[in-house]
């Protein structure tokens, strides 16, 4: 039976597993409307009653295609999307962040949603290159934040969110400044570090356990990539549920299949399957409050719900788990000192 969550201190009640509208799975992105509402029905029916979308995704097609089901099914969830600013929106980037988020609501056909969230890279400074965004650009005057409020203030966002991806300071300047109430975090078996200790040099980014920072703000915490998009799953190599888009530092595709190749000893522990001991992981952590999850199938679907209420990784994985982050997938011998950042 689902078990629910509290999404931080907004009220909000959320499935432990989160159906991931995204290209990971790709289900919400592709044509094929009645295979989306069998899908829909079905991850309902489970009790998942988080869903989480964006204009990045598909070039729009999954706000439309979901909004679309969720109309058809006609049943009340806890709904998100997600905005991408991009160098345009400097000159005004308050109006921006408006205007991307009321043509994402005319896409999804909702009047509002329950968590407005910021889907652009952040920044410690400007740099050639990949466009991202800084925290004073976020949380300053004429700010993304400023963009948000008025959202709010027009009954058009519940609350406010942000990826957290790119330069870690800067995740960790939004994450103290107490604007937002949620936020998404990159964690899974190949890089914990967002809620676990990690040896100094480890060759995944280190996120320095920002969950743990963000729960002691109130703020509600979404796994995301919990299957390093699809690189924890039976076959990856087999398409369908795999991007090839390395969202975090470190975590490139072809490096996180030699990483996923380590991990085999998890079957000797009555783990299930990989997937499964991947999700039961980052619900094994109290500060997480939903792990999103990209479908491709009604079987994956059944295979995320049965990891909510299934308790804990056996302390002896954990202890197996530890000494492979420690000793950086074997890069280096097991028992150097874990990071110190917190």
């Amino acid at each position: 039976m689902m078990q629910y969550r509290m999404l931080g201190k907004t009220g909000l009640r959320v499935s432990e597993i989160g159906f991931g509208c995204g290209n990971v799975g790709g289900l919400m992105t592709r044509d094929g409307h009645e295979e989306q509402v069998v899908a829909v029905r079905r991850a309902l029916d489970l009790g998942i009653n988080y869903f989480d979308t964006a204009r990045a995704y598909g070039e729009g097609r999954s706000e439309t295609n979901l909004g679309r089901v969720l109309e058809e099914v006609g049943k009340e969830v806890v709904l998100s999307t997600k905005v991408r600013l991009e160098s345009d929106a400097l000159p005004d980037i308050a109006a921006a962040a408006v205007s991307h988020a009321e043509r994402g609501l005319a896409r999804l056909g909702r009047d509002s949603v329950d968590l407005m969230q910021l889907h652009t890279r952040l920044v410690d400074r400007r740099e050639a290159g990949r466009f991202g965004m800084t925290p004073d650009e976020v949380l300053g005057p004429g700010g993304v934040i400023e963009g948000f409020r008025r959202l709010r203030d027009q009954g058009r966002a519940g609350f406010f969110g942000f990826t957290g991806l790119g330069d870690v300071e800067a995740i960790d300047t939004l994450v103290d400044s107490g604007e937002f109430d949620s936020f998404q975090a990159y964690y899974n078996l190949l890089n914990p570090s967002a809620g676990q200790a990690v040896p100094q040099g480890f060759s995944a980014l280190d996120y320095g356990r920002v969950i743990d920072r963000a729960a002691a703000k109130g703020m509600g915490v979404v796994v995301i990539r919990v299957l390093a998009a699809g690189v924890l799953s039976p076959t990856p190599e087999s398409g369908g549920g795999t991007s090839r888009e390395p969202l975090s530092a470190g975590s490139d595709y072809e490096r996180d299949v030699t990483r996923a190749h380590k991990l085999a000893f998890l079957k000797d522990h009555g783990l299930e399957s990989l997937p499964r001991a991947a999700i039961r992981f980052a619900l094994m952590k109290p500060e997480v409050s939903t792990v999103l999850v990209g479908f491709s199938n009604n079987a994956q679907i059944d295979e995320a719900a049965a990891c909510t209420g299934a308790g804990p990784l056996p302390e002896t994985a954990m202890a197996a788990l530890r000494g492979t982050w420690d000793s950086d997938f074997g890069s280096h011998r097991p028992g150097n000192a874990p990071s110190s950042r917190v």
